[in-house]
């Protein structure tokens, strides 16, 4: 036994700095941890490295998603737009030819948009769209909780199922203990499936948010289902959110990102049913829309890195301001340097982050991150309550909207999901509504930052270690 747990750890030190494609600093870091802790090292390695399971899921996914499979979906869920067809800026064809050349990112176009910034507005919109669903829901959240905003999306769903409608539900594994099985069991008894993503015990999570009804609506952002997004959570309140309702061309793309992960958790004597699906969508969509944007997505099974280069591509390309929102701030070195760059350059940079603590591990690594960008003359803004919006805008161009916190893993590893919009009158209304939150902020300055208590600074020392796993 003692044998076979040393040739276990020995492939783990192997596997991290010969196999895996971390980043030099991860890199050192699991090295560390498994040689100063063997056996302990290897559990931690297995629950948040970039574990076997995922590689697994990785290479299974890579051979049912093969060439034919990848040009069926393209070929009838997508409906392309020509750049030639929408008046791009430079700046916006800079960004689209990137999405477009590296992240396989068509350009498609929304008819039309309602932003919904929080989760009274969100749940209203949605359930109602579901209730007068004729044909199909597909649903895509990373939490549905076990509470009433939870049951009644489940009670909604399973209205539909007994109505005929086909309601495919998948949900996140791990975020999801707390929502048993029990919860779901009408849904399945009424003719609905329901599926967990990634059923491992390590940190790359399914975090997408996506719902498509009838193949002509489409609903992408930060909100999940549970009671806290309406503002009832202890702490974290009042709840500041935002989530984005499409129709036109785009929905296809949705549908099709969505399409992708079921295929992905069905068996495979299942797979006709996603082929119907597609027929299904290719006669439903046919009026595109005139506001362009695409749908860019990524994940831990890819090593492109597809979510963080799109970002990087935005933030490379700006020439006057960046505005961002997040939950917290913890980027990798690339897209920090980015933003310092583009500070340096002469843009102008305005954080938003919360002024309710996330937690209390990420919190201190947050503000470490913020004196990084107050260095160079970015401004920090903390709203009043909990801001879990996942936004940014590149000059008055371009926004992008979705289910990815300017963090390390929604970055690089977890499975996200956000549409980036080429349309001045949208991106307007979207600052509008940042000068509108920046009303209920306090600036942080370098001055707060050096307040900060000694037991806050060692924390912060120590945990920053640690980002590469936050």
């Amino acid at each position: 036994m003692h044998w076979i747990l040393f040739v276990i750890w020995a492939l783990s030190i192997v596997g991290v700095i010969f196999v895996e494609r971390k980043n030099p600093q991860e890199t050192m870091l699991w090295a560390l941890i498994l040689v100063c802790m063997p056996y302990v090292g290897v559990l931690l390695y297995l629950a948040f490295g970039k574990t076997p399971g995922s590689k697994l899921t990785g290479a299974v996914r890579s051979l049912r998603f093969s060439s034919d499979w990848r040009k069926h979906m393209q070929e009838k869920s997508t409906f392309h737009v020509a750049e030639s067809e929408v008046p791009l800026t430079e700046l916006e064809t800079r960004v689209c030819r990137f999405n477009k050349n590296y992240n396989s990112a068509p350009l498609v176009a929304a008819k039309d948009y309602e932003l919904l910034t929080d989760g009274e507005s969100h749940y209203r919109r949605l359930f109602e769209d579901i209730g007068n669903a004729k044909e199909s829901v597909h649903v895509l959240f990373y939490t549905v909780h076990n509470d009433e905003a939870g049951h009644a999306l489940v009670d909604l769903l399973t209205q539909k199922a007994k109505e005929g409608v086909t309601v495919w539900l998948m949900i996140d594994f791990l975020a999801n203990v707390g929502s048993p099985p029990k919860m779901f069991q009408p849904l399945i008894e009424a003719g609905g499936r329901m599926r967990r993503l990634k059923p491992f015990l390590h940190h790359f999570r399914s975090h997408r948010k996506i719902v498509v009804v009838d193949g002509t609506v489409g609903y992408l952002g930060g909100m999940n289902i549970g009671d806290k997004y309406l503002g009832k959570d202890k702490v974290k309140t009042p709840w500041r959110d935002t989530q984005v309702r499409v129709t036109g061309s785009c929905v296809s793309e949705l549908e099709r990102c969505f399409l992708t992960d079921w295929l992905n958790a069905i068996s495979q004597k299942q797979e006709a049913e996603v082929t119907e699906a597609l027929e299904r969508l290719e006669k439903r969509l046919t009026n595109a829309g005139d506001i362009p944007c695409q749908i860019v997505s990524g994940g831990a099974e890819s090593d492109q890195q597809r979510i963080k280069m799109a970002y990087l591509s935005m933030i490379s390309n700006a020439r006057e301001r960046i505005r961002i929102q997040s939950p917290y701030f913890v980027p990798d070195t690339t897209i920090l340097e980015a933003l310092r760059t583009a500070a340096a350059t002469g843009v102008k940079i305005d954080l938003m982050i919360p002024a309710v603590k996330s937690s209390f591990f990420l919190e201190p690594v947050t503000v470490h991150y913020c004196k990084e960008l107050l260095d160079v003359g970015a401004r920090v803004f903390r709203y009043h309550g909990y801001l879990h919006a996942k936004t940014m805008t590149v000059d008055e161009e371009i926004c992008c909207i979705g289910s990815v916190n300017m963090d390390m893993r929604s970055l690089s590893v977890d499975d996200e999901v956000c549409s980036v919009f080429y349309d001045k009158e949208m991106t307007r209304r979207h600052i509008e509504q940042f000068r509108k939150d920046k009303e209920r902020c306090v600036g942080y300055t370098r001055l707060d930052y050096e307040k900060r208590s000694i037991l806050s600074r060692v924390g912060e020392q120590i945990l920053l270690l640690f980002a590469p796993l936050m």
